[in-house]
């Protein structure tokens, strides 16, 4: 079954003011019954990532913790 993402107005504004980038959009799934099928999306101008909360190292009580590890799951 499909799964769809809704656009993040703050995983968005945490990205852009690391990055720079005003382009740069992010969407996310999250399964509450299930972490490891929730994901982020991440558009930037060239491209489309994908990255499962699994693959990112983060505190489970912590939002923040959560997109500061997006962040270096992609750029570091």
């Amino acid at each position: 079954m499909p799964k769809y993402a809704n656009a993040s107005a703050e995983a968005t504004d945490f990205l852009r003011q690391k990055t720079g980038s005003s382009l740069l959009e992010c969407y996310t799934y999250i399964d509450p019954e299930r972490s490891e099928d929730s994901f982020f999306v991440v558009r930037t101008s060239n491209k489309v990532i994908h990255v499962s909360f699994s693959e990112i190292t983060y505190e489970s009580s912590s939002y923040q913790s959560l997109l500061e590890g997006l962040y270096r799951a992609i750029y570091e």
